[in-house]
């Protein structure tokens, strides 16, 4: 008998834990900076409490819909035509930090750019997964990256330079899963590797990011800074933490501790053990994604999951090496985890997407 396996509860629970101690660090990490610029000890706290109910919402929303948004081909085109409108609108705000990738209204802000890569994966698990399209068809294949290559100079434009590599990595980790031929991506990244070399060299800025990521000491007061500073964080952690509460980096040490650099505050308060229960929870997420998606019913949806996952599992390689100092810095958040409403509510969505296929699975049992 074949019946549905109903939804993946070891995904949901790998979820939900990770959001929790996104919660926790955020409770943690925040309290002083937040009464120090605004006067409310739990400003951060409650504003990312509110994008977690509007989040958990769609995240049910999503899990349950019996008409699938993400095999629709037109609304997945909407979608795209969304996500460039929004990258657009970000230069008409003032900049933040000398960039432009906030759109705000009311109080909060979005980042376009964390919904682009969601969207980004849903338009080319759509296009590479249809019957007239061939991948190894260079025509084809160049007319399919054109939407992709607008996206990416939109982002650069901003510039956000760590999501502009993102979706780099994830276009390629798509297209070889949907099975283009090895030569092309020689061509490809006969063509990437000058482009990102040439990328760097015209931008001061982030050449004083690879010289502070390969000598972090010599720029110890300037680009190097966040680096040190994050493995001080780790290295004082030991195997068992501070505890909750108690980190020291936090207090206006570390930049960015309650965001980009949140797993450095993990593994000073909750030592060796605790960051690697957060490494292992994203090797769960990894493995039940990637049985979901074997598990998938058509092409579509198994390179639909694919990307997905991936897309979380990256994101948070990325942000984890940065921390420890195994890769310059980027303005990449740890999924769940670092306090930003645009990047749960993005990962909200990733997961209840997949959720949602996963409870479309079918097994089968022995009669009884």
């Amino acid at each position: 008998m074949v019946k549905s396996s109903g939804i993946d509860r070891t995904l949901l629970m790998v979820s939900l834990l990770l959001m929790a101690i996104g919660f926790l660090m955020i409770f943690s990490t925040t309290p002083v900076i937040a009464r120090e610029k605004f006067g409310d000890s739990f400003l951060f706290f409650k504003r990312q409490l509110l994008w977690l109910c509007l989040g958990l919402i769609v995240f049910a929303v999503l899990i349950f819909i019996k008409k699938p948004f993400y095999l629709n081909q037109r609304l997945v085109m909407v979608i795209m035509a969304m996500t460039f409108t929004g990258l657009s609108l970000v230069f008409f705000f003032e900049k933040i930090n000398n960039t432009s990738r906030w759109i705000r209204f009311g109080g909060f802000s979005v980042q376009p750019s964390e919904f682009a890569k969601l969207a980004l994966v849903l338009y080319l698990a759509l296009m590479l997964s249809r019957k007239e399209t061939d991948v190894n068809n260079v025509k084809n294949l160049g007319l399919l990256l054109l939407p992709v290559a607008f996206m990416e100079g939109l982002i650069l434009k901003e510039p956000d330079f760590g999501n502009f590599v993102l979706i780099g990595i994830i276009t390629l980790v798509m297209l070889f899963v949907a099975g283009v031929h090895l030569k092309y991506f020689a061509i490809l990244f006969a063509l990437l590797i000058p482009l990102l070399i040439m990328l760097i060299h015209i931008d001061p800025m982030r050449q004083d990011r690879i010289r502070s990521f390969l000598n972090p000491e010599d720029y110890a007061s300037g680009q190097g800074f966040q680096v040190l500073q994050s493995t001080y964080a780790i290295g004082s952690g030991g195997l068992f933490g501070q505890g909750v509460g108690n980190s020291t980096q936090k207090l206006f040490y570390l930049p960015y501790a309650y965001s980009d650099f949140i797993y450095a505050i993990i593994a000073e308060e909750l030592g060796f053990f605790g960051a690697l229960t957060v490494i292992m929870l994203f090797v769960f997420y990894y493995l039940r994604g990637m049985i979901i998606a074997r598990q998938s019913e058509n092409p579509h949806t198994y390179l639909l999951v694919t990307g997905l996952v991936c897309l979380i599992v990256i994101q948070s390689m990325i942000n984890i090496s940065v921390a420890v100092g195994l890769l310059p810095t980027k303005g990449i958040p740890l999924p769940f985890i670092s306090s930003g409403g645009s990047s749960l509510l993005s990962s909200l969505i990733i997961t209840g997407i997949i959720l949602n296929i996963s409870r479309q699975r079918k097994v089968v049992f022995g009669n009884d």
